[in-house]
């Protein structure tokens, strides 16, 4: 029984340390970080999908998404399809299995 009071206590004080603050950063300094653009706008940030015209209005556009192409044939998709239908078809018989091979409730 000390043991596992023992181990017990090893485990929630290694626990308890993850709940720390470090002791040593990992950042030295606070710099600020720095944007790569092709056009130089003299360090300000300029957001895509915002312009501001001559009156200095905001102008907000929506960006379209890139369209994403499916790399797969549809023989590579049947052929998921049926490794997932047959580990299932495994799964299923090994589960039935152990279920019908338990031991009675009543027996104890």
């Amino acid at each position: 029984m000390t043991r596992l009071a023992t181990v017990a206590t090893i485990a929630l004080v290694g626990a308890a340390n993850a709940f720390t603050v470090p002791q040593h950063s990992a950042i030295t300094s606070r710099a600020s970080p720095l944007f790569m653009s092709d056009n130089n706008n003299n360090g300000k940030f300029q957001e895509r999908g915002v312009s501001m015209d001559q009156d200095g209005k905001s102008n907000v556009w929506a960006i379209e998404p890139k369209m994403e192409i499916e790399s797969k044939s549809s023989e590579e998709k049947t052929g998921g399809a049926i490794v997932a239908l047959a580990g299932l078809g495994v799964f299923a018989a090994i589960a039935a299995g152990v279920l019908t091979n338990l031991p009675d409730p009543n027996q104890f």
